[in-house]
């Protein structure tokens, strides 16, 4: 009997729907898109309402034949991929490429066996509005990858790119960079007071003046004054008002809000972030159980919840915690552009603890899973329970203010880690009209800071605000503008290239919409209404093709970066304006055949010959110094192209330590700075070689866990250096680790 044939996107979805369907199905995979637009030209014929032309990648050819042969004679061919925009299209791809001509498509939010067999039940056909508002985002991209990248081949450098929402992203980094660059801090001064009562101190700030201004001051001269007067004050407190304060529970994750705590607490970058979270919906063997899905999907926007999940979150609290633990689903009101058709991310079975699955999950795996688990449960119990005190306190005619609180439920936090700003103030029990004793105080300077640098999190955070881009397209969003070498990061932070810089300026100058903000959320709407079949495709596309058309155009006769200067190094070259990472220079026309650069500022290259030959041509050696130290190599460059490094020399009075000893040689470690950044490495180096993170021998800090006082090892991840507990993941502390170079540095010296 003829099978029916189940077509997914991956192996292991197709493992895991194959232990559900049973033997009258055949399970397959079509490794993902198997028809895109090809990368060599346009292929969108923008006269002819912008039709695509999609080609067969040749790596997807073997896998078409395979998948030919599966849906051959088979008496129903149904298409499972994901469901969203991006499952859809590949549906309707297969069902083109196959020549399917009556295929089902089905979707589950989780795989598990009650979802696919309901799924099952309720076939539908291909949604053309949701393909449509793939194809849609994709020509768009396409055009505007193709009709701008090759201006700024001609204008800044061959091989950059920019796109639609990435240069909107590049946009906010380069901004903030700005905002930093021109701040003006503001000083300010306050007074804070020890007093006592009965011997037990607690502190107390200064909050009004006794001629009814606050007691903020500009000038320290003026705090000082009033600082002077308080020893011999009386103090009285005037009232005390003690309150109850909730604190909600956190809502279940979305995509933007996971990947945004998968950084900030698993310095886990968002890219890796989706690629677990991928790999947890999809399925892993669970021991006994077998492939098993264990999250629902993981691209979406909603914090809804099923009432079938709430009710089994529901009586796992009850069983664990008690009935007091329960708590409300929250409803918040949802977001304009929110797409609800997917729930919040959350475990398919809250039975499904971390300790019962973590035998079978890699360390990432599990520590994503245990996030995520946390955070459902967490969602669905009580609020947290504080008693606060105010206490208002005269000092002949002043005012002081003394405020505290303590946790007299613990609700969620029974299981989510309180933040910064959920940890206890307590101060004594106080009474209106006690007397309270003066022990000390002190005039305290605050500066006002800049704004933070985004960090992927926040830059996340800052796009989902906007309505930038979509749960989908948030991870490669921020990896696209660093790949590129437009942003870099350093100690978790964002920072713009020169070249990022270079590019912003272009584009805002010249491209203003496409950088703005609100044109390109607008766009994001116009695909959302495609989707839901309010708009038709071909003109939204022309709507943002041709100002596109008109503002390259114009550009191009207003940009020019020729000097008119020819090479001095081959004759026969112009010297243009390019870009590169590292910031603009002059360089020939004619390159690669000739390599000759010039600095844009006109300062020389420092050059110190030495007593040395070089070994490859026999010029002489000179000392050279770039921007990451000084090298030693040849004069004959760039003919000769020999460099070899300066030694580190054995002296290590002026290196900042680390504090830790080197497990090779005992040694002390110490910071060192080469040609990719800060490194840590034996202090006895070269006669130790030892460097952490590259040979699998573990550094341990003299510092320990601050949650269970194990030790600490030093370990390397994507972000840099940091202290990861011994015992991890039964324990997750954490200390950081900051090299001298990072602002603040407090380092071991």
């Amino acid at each position: 009997m003829a099978k029916k044939v189940v077509i997914v996107e991956s192996p292991a979805k197709a493992r895991t729907l194959k232990k559900y369907l049973g033997d009258g199905y055949s399970v397959v995979a079509s490794m993902g898109h198997i028809r895109d637009l090809p990368e060599s030209r346009l292929a969108v014929d923008v006269e002819n309402d912008f039709k695509p032309s999609y080609t067969i990648p040749k790596d997807k050819r073997k896998v078409i034949e395979e998948l030919r042969a599966a849906v051959k004679g088979a008496s129903k061919v149904i298409l499972a991929s994901d469901p969203d925009r991006e499952g859809e299209a590949i549906a309707w791809h297969l069902a083109n490429v196959l020549k399917l001509d009556n295929p089902e498509r089905i979707e589950f939010h989780e795989i598990t066996k009650d979802a696919v067999l309901k799924a099952l039940q309720s076939p539908r056909k291909i949604d053309m509005n949701l393909v449509n508002a793939q194809q849609a985002r994709r020509v768009v991209d396409r055009l505007v990858g193709y009709e701008l990248s090759p201006f700024l081949w001609e204008k800044v450098k061959r091989g950059l790119s920019a796109g639609r929402v990435q240069s909107v992203a590049l946009r906010f980094v380069c901004d903030r960079e700005k905002e930093i660059n021109e701040f003006v801090p503001e000083v300010t001064w306050e007074i804070q007071v020890i007093l006592s009562k009965g011997g037990q101190q607690f502190k107390a700030k200064l909050y009004k003046l006794s001629d009814g201004g606050k007691a903020i001051f500009k000038e320290e001269e003026a705090a000082n004054r009033v600082n002077a007067v308080l020893p011999g004050a009386s103090y009285l407190v005037k009232s005390v008002e003690v309150k109850q304060k909730a604190r909600q529970a956190p809502l279940p994750y979305i995509t933007s809000t996971m990947q945004q705590d998968a950084s900030s607490k698993l310095h886990i970058g968002p890219k890796k972030a989706m690629m677990l979270a991928q790999q947890l919906y999809e399925g892993l063997e669970i021991g006994d159980e077998g492939p098993v899905g264990l999250i629902t999907y993981m691209r979406t926007d909603s914090t809804r919840i099923s009432q079938v999940a709430i009710e089994e979150a529901h009586k796992y609290i009850r069983e664990q915690y008690g009935e007091n633990y329960v708590g409300k689903p929250r409803e918040p009101k949802q977001k304009a552009g929110v797409q609800d058709a997917h729930e919040a991310i959350r475990p398919t079975s809250v039975y499904r603890t971390p300790e019962k699955v973590k035998p079978y999950l890699t360390n990432d795996q599990f520590a994503l899973y245990e996030l995520i688990w946390k955070r459902f449960v967490a969602s669905l119990m009580a609020p947290a329970k504080y008693s606060t005190i105010t206490a208002e306190i005269d000092a002949d005619g002043n005012v002081l203010r003394a405020s505290g609180s303590k946790l007299v439920f613990e609700g969620f936090f029974k299981i989510w880690e309180r933040e910064n700003d959920d940890q206890e103030e307590e101060i004594i029990p106080l009474d209106e009209g006690d007397r309270l004793d003066y022990v000390s105080s002190e005039v305290i300077r605050h500066e006002t800071q800049p704004p933070p640098r985004y960090t992927e999190a926040t830059l996340i955070k800052e796009l989902e605000e906007k309505g930038i881009g979509r749960p989908s397209t948030y991870a490669t969003i921020v990896d696209t503008i660093q790949t590129r070498g437009y942003v870099e990061q350093r100690d978790h932070k964002l920072y713009p290239t020169p070249l990022g810089l270079a590019i912003n300026e272009l584009l805002k100058a010249h491209f203003k919409k496409i950088v703005d903000e609100k044109y390109t959320a607008e766009m994001e709407k116009h695909l959302d209404e495609i989707e839901e079949g309010k708009a038709q495709w071909v003109p939204v596309v022309r709507a943002y093709y041709e100002p596109l058309v008109q503002m390259i155009k114009e550009a191009d006769k207003q940009v020019s970066n020729h000097t008119g200067e020819i090479c001095p190094e081959c004759g026969k070259g112009e010297l243009v304006l390019r870009a590169s990472r590292h910031g603009q220079f002059l360089g020939c026309t004619n390159y690669p055949e000739c390599r000759y650069i010039k600095p844009l500022s006109g300062e020389s290259v420092v050059v110190v010959e030495i007593d040395e030959t070089c070994p490859e041509c026999g010029r002489k050696l000179v000392k050279r110094k770039s921007r990451y130290g000084e090298f030693i190599g040849c004069s004959g460059y760039p003919k000769c192209r020999y460099v070899r490094p300066i030694p580190v020399q054995e002296n290590t009075n002026n290196l900042a330590r680390v504090g830790a000893k080197c497990p090779s040689c005992g040694s002390e470690l110490v910071w060192r700075k080469g040609p990719y950044g800060w490194f840590i490495a034996c202090s006895s180096y070269p006669e130790c070689s030892f460097v952490a993170g590259r040979n699998g021998q573990v550094a341990y800090l003299e510092e320990k866990c601050p949650k269970c006082g194990g030790r600490v090892e030093i370990r390397k991840g994507r972000f840099g250096f940091f202290g990861r507990c011994e015992n991890y993941p039964t324990c997750n502390g954490i200390i950081k680790i900051s090299h001298p170079g990072k602002e603040g540095f407090g380092g071991p010296v």
